[in-house]
């Protein structure tokens, strides 16, 4: 006892100070120092980056200073460049006026095709033809010369009559105008803006009002040859119809001769119009026998209650409303009421005579259903017969008048031939005659007053924004470099401590994660080998975290896998001895995973069959009740304030069962009592000494020990502690320190567990490949046996 309190006594004098780590490393800051709490997970990634920028303004700051002289400096060599601007009406030909739309053969701007016509003309307006075709034109007018270059270097050099300035040639300002032309629709419109940049503002208004008058002689020219093109085919065209009619009137003169036979004015005869209303209804009737068909065989291998007529019928839908009030009604009266009862016998009465109907009322449909089929396929065979008959009497009348159609119809197609080509060489030559355009200029280039270029508050503000990226870039890579635990052994080559096993992140761990539900929780009684009390109602489970309960939702989870593989190092952490090894499992800092591994490494031992105890060490701020799914109103609370005595009181009135078999959990239970005075007491030896006598493995949920001292104190009476590294969370410098105390306060340090590794943030994404190989040929064979 007094050894006890003596070891107890130095950890609490003990517990929160700074030191000085073997390793060498010098703990210089510690957050939360204030006892400021941080609720897990309260770190998110917005904040995490807020934090490093901040920590990092004075190299942001920088950066996009930087950035914005960078940018100003590109633009003091750049020449001003003006735009000029002219807007344009591209109007449709009129296709109705003198036919035009007959005539020429390439001519199809109606009113459907008007948008299409837009985007043509702007294509045209941007074509390579029209640029130089305008810069000959201008080269040729001599309306272009040299001029001085306006850029700051240039204007710096002549105030200072420095040499070198050379002047802006023709070709150059011609080429570059060119080069810059930029035509594009305004909104839903015929107008379209054709804007020209240029290096001189008079130049730039010169070359767009050419462009626009070269567009429009251009597409003149274009069309009057177009309709030159056309009369003169059309004529040549005309006169060998003619002769194709003449021949025409001679064959059909010479067969007929001086025959009574006559042609038909009125078209089909009666026997065809009749051939074609059979052969319509026909049709009718086998897209009628076929749709008939198709519901009968339906219905012949589909359930009643599937079929589209039983589901649509109001009859039915209302007789299977009252059957659901019915068994509503019923299921809200049985319990308590028993089958005898009048009223669940009236209830089951009602139930069956509605359930009758129902049955009734479906086979009906499926009857009716037959019949229409059966009447469907009757009445297109009578319509085939029929339809074949008159085939044959419409094939033999046909057949005397035929050869005197034929020669009929080429004889009227002939002549209206030659007057619709009569009438089209008229209006040609008309066409041919007018020259017409149809762009329109609304507003004419003038020569702008302000430049576009450069723009030197654009170029600093990209520069910033460059120059942020830049900064934001070096930032991550000085917070990537810190001295923060990463990846496996890390710890082993660090440290100097043995790395019991690497969980990874939810993210890559719980891929493969299909969760199960979890069974309902059992009584105590049940699991410690007594009969179970009755219990009308069974609880249902709250749905868990998906990393809580990793190892029990799904055995074939990477994260699983992690867990078993660290639960056989725990297993090897010791001799088999007949009283159980108690760990403590704990973490530097806040949001490290402890709970989730305590849960999780409970989970995996009780599967390898193994009598398992959690015990919800944190006082402060307990999670282990809410992560199993535990009642939290009896707990370590009460046993260590004595109001149950662990001596004489049954485990099951402190210790709760799990869904998992083998697996109990004492939660932390209520009060306001301060946690180090509690722990310090001498009952929880107590408890220690009777739970490891009924329990092969003791397992407790501490709080982080780098500021309180209650994990120390729970070490202190354990076998040995297990500590909890988040990968990317955990510095060296705390990692140390943690190692360094517990050394210091002669516990053993049974080993760590690398918490939340993700490989694909250390460049390592091959990292479980092998597994995920595994997982999927180990999932072959049971595909295979299934499907066959």
């Amino acid at each position: 006892m007094e050894e006890l309190e003596k070891t107890t006594g130095k950890l609490a004098l003990t517990a929160p100070v700074l030191v000085r780590p073997a390793n060498g490393l010098h703990l210089s800051h510690f957050k939360n120092m204030s006892g400021e709490k941080r609720q897990e997970g309260s770190d998110s990634l917005f904040l995490e980056y807020a934090r490093l920028f901040k920590r990092r303004r004075g190299l942001l700051l920088c950066f996009a200073l930087g950035g914005v002289l960078l940018g100003w400096a590109v633009t003091i060599g750049v020449q001003p460049v003006y735009r000029a601007r002219t807007s344009l009406d591209i109007q449709n030909l009129n296709a109705d006026f003198l036919d035009m739309n007959k005539v020429s053969q390439t001519n199809g701007n109606d009113a459907t095709s008007s948008e299409a016509y837009v985007q043509t003309q702007i294509k045209l307006l941007q074509s390579d033809t029209l640029r130089e075709r305008t810069v000959n034109a201008i080269a040729r007018d001599g309306a272009v010369s040299a001029q001085q270059r306006e850029d700051l270097f240039s204007s710096l050099r002549r105030s200072l009559h420095l040499p070198g300035d050379t002047p802006v040639t023709k070709q150059e300002l011609l080429g570059f105008t060119a080069k810059h032309l930029l035509v594009k629709p305004v909104g839903l419109t015929r107008l379209v803006e054709v804007t020209c940049d240029s290096w001189s503002a008079n130049f730039a208004a010169e070359f767009c009002n050419r462009l626009t008058a070269e567009f429009a002689n251009q597409d003149r020219d274009v069309r009057f040859s177009q309709a030159k093109t056309t009369s003169e085919w059309l004529s040549k065209q005309l006169a060998d119809v003619q002769e194709s009619v003449q021949q025409a009137q001679k064959r059909l003169e010479a067969r007929s001769g001086n025959s009574d036979l006559t042609l038909k004015e009125g078209g089909a005869s009666v026997a065809e119009e009749k051939l074609r209303e059979l052969q319509a209804e026909l049709m009718r009737a086998k897209a009628e026998r076929v749709e008939k068909q198709a519901q009968y065989e339906i219905s012949r291998s589909s359930a009643p209650d599937s079929l589209p007529m039983v589901l649509d019928s109001a009859q039915l839908k209302d007789a299977q409303m009252r059957l659901d009030d019915l068994h509503r009604q019923l299921s809200a009266k049985v319990p308590p009421l028993t089958e005898a009862n009048p009223l669940v016998i009236h209830l089951r009465s009602q139930i069956r005579e509605i359930e009758a109907t129902l049955s009734t009322e479906k086979k009906d449909v499926l009857d009716r259903m037959r019949n229409e089929y059966l009447a469907a396929s009757h009445r297109e065979g009578l319509l085939n017969a029929e339809y074949r008959a008159q085939e044959v009497r419409v094939a033999q009348e046909q057949g005397r008048e035929s050869q005197l159609t034929m020669l009929k119809k080429e004889l009227d197609s002939g002549e209206q031939l030659y007057q619709t080509l009569l009438q089209r060489v008229k209006e040609a030559g008309f066409a041919s005659a007018m020259q017409a355009s149809t762009i329109r200029v609304v507003d004419a280039a003038r020569p702008p007053l302000f430049t576009i270029a450069p723009r030197r508050g654009v170029s600093a503000f990209v520069g910033m924004l460059l120059g942020l990226l830049a900064g934001v870039a070096c930032a991550f890579f000085k917070e990537r470099t810190q001295s923060v635990l990463r990846g496996p052994g890390e710890v082993a080559r660090y440290l100097n401590l043995r790395e019991l096993g690497v969980i990874p992140s939810a993210k890559r761990g719980l891929r493969q994660l299909s969760p199960k539900p979890v069974p309902p929780l059992r009584r105590p009684a049940a699991l410690l080998g007594q009969s179970p009390a009755p219990s009308p109602v069974q609880s249902v489970p709250k749905p868990h975290k998906p990393m809580d309960m990793a190892v029990w939702q799904d055995d074939a989870s990477l994260v699983a896998e992690a867990y078993r593989n660290t639960t056989y190092s725990v297993l090897l952490a010791g001799n088999e001895t007949e009283r159980a090894r108690t760990f403590v499992v704990t973490s530097p800092s806040v949001g490290e995973g402890k709970t989730t591994v305590t849960c999780n490494l409970g989970l995996a031992l009780a599967q390898a069959n193994r009598r398992v105890l959690l015990i919800d060490g944190d006082l402060r701020k307990p999670r282990l009740h809410k992560a199993m799914d535990v009642r939290n109103e009896v707990g370590l609370r009460d046993l260590l304030r004595g109001d149950i005595d662990a001596k004489i009181a049954p485990t099951e009135a402190f210790c709760q069962p799990t869904a998992v078999p083998g697996l109990f959990v004492i939660p932390s239970g209520k009060g306001s009592e301060e946690p180090s005075g509690l722990l310090h007491s001498l009952r929880f030896r107590t408890l220690l000494d009777r739970l490891t006598s009924e329990f092969d493995f003791v397992l407790i949920d501490s709080p982080p020990m780098m500021h309180m001292a209650d994990a120390r104190i729970l070490a202190g009476m354990s076998n040995g502690v297990i500590l909890v590294f988040r990968a990317r969370v955990t510095d060296l410098e705390t990692a140390a320190t943690t190692r360094d105390l517990f050394l210091d306060d002669n516990v053993r340090v049974i080993g760590t567990i690398l918490n939340d590794f993700d490989p694909s943030k250390e460049g390592k994404g091959q990292y479980y490949k092998s597994y995920y190989q595994y997982a999927d040929l180990s999932k072959a064979p049971a595909t295979e046996s299934k499907s066959a």
